[in-house]
């Protein structure tokens, strides 16, 4: 059991870096653009959007001090302290594209994040948000076993109900951190649709737990491990 569940923990990073490059392959090159990256972290996916971009000017939201200072020391990431549930610190049509890797689905308020996305936007501007996916291959294969599919939890202190998860038995301490919304890819294109952007794309990545050799060849969103939906605001 421990050689399986170290195998898929490995398995789940390499996904996991393999979806942030699918994430990058959507952002267009504007050396013009102001970019927000909400749930920055330390800055360094920050840093490779702002690559990819070509420009200077990325800022990041984060929920905590520590996290945002290094952000802005080690990555020249211009990144506030904030949480994500509340409105972000940050005028009307500010941004021409906002990014955010793995972070609506530890929100309640998702409608706000959304709307607050748009707020923030310019006109025309576009966003990409990546998220785990609740109709995943994986999470199918869990029920099918009778566990908690891993992209859910039940508490907030302990992650339990799966014992194939890596994380099985873990306890948490201090701010939240388990997931509080998981979306299909049905459910994200309805909401963003709902507050106003035109959806340009849901896609996805990775089905685990089969190899990532296979998932390059077999593209399902519908079934994959992340999500990632890329949707353009057209209205002031």
């Amino acid at each position: 059991m421990k050689l399986l569940k170290r195998w898929l923990d490995s398995l789940w990073h390499e996904v996991d870096s393999v979806n942030k490059s699918f994430v990058l392959d959507l952002i267009d090159k504007n050396e013009d653009a102001k970019v927000l990256d909400i749930g920055c972290a330390t800055g360094y996916f920050s840093r490779q959007v702002a690559d990819k971009v070509g420009t200077n000017k990325i800022f990041g939201i984060e929920v905590l001090k520590e996290t945002a200072a290094k952000a802005h020391n080690i990555n020249n990431v211009n990144a506030v302290m904030a949480n994500a549930e509340n409105p972000f610190p940050f005028r009307d049509s500010s941004f021409d594209i906002v990014v955010s890797n793995q972070v609506i689905e530890h929100l309640n308020n998702t409608d706000n994040f959304i709307k607050e996305t748009y707020r923030v936007l310019c006109k025309g501007g576009v966003c990409i948000i990546s998220t785990p996916n609740l109709a995943s291959l994986h999470s199918i294969i869990s029920l099918m076993l009778g566990y908690q599919p891993t992209c859910t939890g039940v508490s907030d202190e302990l992650i339990c109900g799966n014992p194939l998860d890596p994380r099985y038995g873990a306890t948490f301490g201090g701010a939240k951190k388990t997931h509080q919304r998981i979306f299909t890819a049905r459910a994200l294109r309805e909401l963003f649709d709902f507050h106003g952007f035109r959806v340009e794309s849901v896609t996805g990545w990775g089905l685990h737990p089969l190899p990532t050799f296979i998932s390059r060849h077999i593209k399902c969103a519908r079934y994959s491990l992340f999500l990632t939906i890329k949707a353009r605001k057209l209205k002031r």
